[in-house]
């Protein structure tokens, strides 16, 4: 019982949703974030494969892919004539998923956490 209401303040923080169950059955590699991480850091995937991105903490991230959205140059790097592009919000249980079509290297941040040290790379061969 002590249990029980112990979590009771979790309930509705990301303890549920898409992000705690299975990951997507199309997506090559999962990265799962953390409280100011993404795990793994770096993926390795082969061009036209899918990433999931799942949101397992009880707050909100996001996935930026945008050189000029970053604090500090060198946080998000794209391939070159790869346009910029972001998840928006991710909220606590949620997902994005995203095809990488351009082979090369993609470092991201999470536009929360950039300061915190929240970044990943995608190399795509």
């Amino acid at each position: 019982m002590i249990v029980a209401l112990a979590l009771l303040p979790l309930a509705g923080c990301g303890v549920g949703g898409p992000a705690h169950g299975p990951p997507d059955a199309r997506a090559t590699a999962a990265v799962d974030m953390g409280f100011e991480s993404f795990t793994p850091a770096t993926v390795t995937i082969k061009a036209g494969q899918l990433v999931e991105w799942r949101n397992t903490s009880p707050i909100t991230h996001s996935v930026s892919f945008d050189p000029q959205a970053a604090a500090k140059a060198g946080d998000a790097t794209l391939p070159p004539g790869v346009q910029p592009f972001a998840s928006g919000d991710i909220a606590a249980g949620n997902v994005y998923l995203h095809t990488f079509d351009t082979p090369g290297t993609y470092r991201y941040f999470c536009t929360h956490h950039e300061g915190g040290g929240m970044l990943g790379t995608v190399v795509v061969q």
